[in-house]
This record gives C-alpha cells, structure tokens and sequence, in this order.
C-alpha cells in the first residue's frame, strides 16, 4: 500500500466523496488541480480525429461513493489499521461490513459502506483477517479522501480515490495498474472545455478495460471473482489550468 504506509493511528472519519467547484464551494463531485496525470494522459496521445462517443456518454449505475465511520464518529485522520470482518450485510443497496480493528492495542468498531456492485456480493467475509487503510482531510471547501482494503499477501479488496488536487495515485489500486489518456479533447492551460479521461485498468494475464467518466466496467479475475470499477468523475480541464477530479471505487466480487 503505497499511500498507507508510516501512517499514524488516529481514528477513522466519515468518508464522502463531492466535487470542488470553480466558486471554491463544496459539491457533489471534486475536482483538483494539473497533476502528473495529466501530464501522462498527453503524453498517452490526444485525439487524431473525431472523438469517442463515450466522452459524452453516461452510466446512472456507476457510483463511487463510500464511506467509512469508527465508532461513530467522524474527524480527519490517516490510519492504517489491522481488522476481523464482523459480518457482511447488504442494506438497500450497499454493501456493509462490519469489522473490529486494532489501534495500538484497543479494539475499534468500524463500519465501510460501498455501494452494492451489480456483477455480485463483495469477496470478503466474516472472520477474514484484512488490513484497512485510509486518508481524509476536510479543508472546508475541499476534501481529500483515500481507502485500501487488503488481504492476505497485500490483495486489493476495495480501493477508493477521490482528491481535490494532485496526480492519480495509481499505486492504491495495485496489483491494477490505471493510466489516464486525455482521450475526448486536447489539455488545455487556460479556458478549456471540460473534458472525460479514458482510464485504462489492466491487469496480469487478463484483457484490460477502458473507462470513461461518468462509467463503469468489470475486469474478471480467476476463481470466478472480478474487480467492480466505478468511475463516477475522471475529469480534466476543471476549471482552471488543466485541473482534474477524481472520484472512483474498486473492489473484488464473486462473480461465480
């Protein structure tokens, strides 16, 4: 885990994803700004001709939101934390696990809550040991908000990444790697059109998936499991000198 590594133990907080807007107010999507993705995106190629439809198309279902509460209550923090899986419920549409953490020896309740994938049930279960990491920091009008769910020998559970500003930080959602291709229109430094990334999710021995904004995808894996990808923003030219935002959820589903 990339990201989650030397962090301290304090306590988890309500995990909610929404945007940034160009007014500095807080919305239902986050956007953030020029990062090394960008900049990676240009060099993976910009439009020759014309450009995908899928840079406009939209899926409703694709939704990355998630939360993560700690015995109830919610403040910025940057933990990482081993856990038991209580139980595994699903409530109206969400998944929810249940799980009890260690924090520096004392016993934490935690709930995580993601939205219920429409390919199966989530691949964890009770009394599976798993490792539970996260970043959230509230700056009023912008959030920074990072998840890793592991297993055994570091296995991606669930990922969630949704920043107001830097790079995609592709690592939290290894063993996929994710590129970023400004794919629906050239990055522009001032006064550009608002625009949907191509994300790119592949992984060892299988046939990688693209990934508009606004859409989701299913990348299978063997034993009859598959990596659930939502990618409800990966947007650039937000706003102001090619700024991006990012709101997306992985996580693995029994599929068999």
């Amino acid at each position: 885990m990339l990201f989650t590594r030397g962090l301290n133990g304090s306590l988890f907080a309500l995990l909610l994803v929404g945007p940034l807007a160009c007014s500095g107010t807080k919305g239902d999507t986050e956007s953030g700004s020029e990062t090394e993705a960008a900049t990676e995106a240009t060099a993976g190629g910009e439009p020759t001709g014309g450009e995908p439809a899928a840079c406009d198309d939209t899926d409703p279902k694709a939704l990355a939101r998630f939360e993560v509460e700690i015995d109830g209550n919610a403040s910025d923090h940057e933990v990482d934390l081993p856990c038991t899986v209580d139980a595994v419920a699903t409530e109206e549409a969400t998944s929810v696990t249940t799980l009890t953490c260690d924090q520096d020896g004392s016993p934490v309740a935690v709930v995580l809550r993601l939205p219920e994938a429409p390919e199966g049930p989530v691949s964890w279960a009770a009394g599976d040991g798993v490792q539970l990491a996260s970043r959230f920091e509230d700056l009023d009008v912008t959030a920074e908000r990072h998840l890793e769910l592991r297993g055994d020998n570091d296995a991606l559970l669930a990922a969630g990444f949704a920043p107001h500003n830097g790079s995609l930080i592709a690592e939290i959602f290894a063993p996929l790697t994710v590129t970023a291709v400004a794919a629906c229109g050239p990055v522009e430094e001032f006064d550009g059109e608002l625009a949907s990334y191509r994300l790119d999710f592949s992984l060892a021995g299988q046939t990688p998936v693209s990934v508009f904004s606004g859409n989701r995808a299913d990348l299978p894996i063997d034993g009859g499991e598959s990596f659930a990808i939502d990618v409800e923003i990966a947007t650039y030219n937000e706003c102001c000198h090619a700024s991006e935002g990012f709101v997306m959820l992985v996580r693995r589903v029994k599929t068999g």
